[in-house]
């Protein structure tokens, strides 16, 4: 398995995202549940409005396919989103095994 950091970048319509808020986080509590994400969290200001999955997956092609079933996709909240191989230097201890 490898790690890859996905950044979503939303849908700055706060009706948009708040309707379909539930669905999103009930995608990723079942990602959680079967150790394929390990942390997600929307990043801060400055910018547009944005957030970052780290997930353990075999490949950028299943990033993709967990981006594009992610009910914020299908639903238009995610108006674009960025994949990168993450190599982790510290921390690796406080990670779930």
């Amino acid at each position: 398995m490898a790690l890859f950091a996905l950044i979503y970048h939303y849908s700055e319509d706060a009706d948009l995202v708040a309707a379909h808020r539930p669905e999103h986080r009930a995608y990723l509590a079942d990602l959680f549940d079967r150790e394929v994400l390990l942390v997600a969290g929307p990043l801060g200001e400055p910018g547009p409005p944005r957030g970052l999955l780290v997930l353990d997956v075999e490949s950028e092609a299943d990033v993709r396919a967990i981006a594009h079933a992610d009910p914020f996709t299908t639903r238009g909240v995610i108006l674009e989103h960025s994949i990168g191989a993450w190599a982790l230097s510290f921390g690796a201890n406080r990670l779930p095994t």
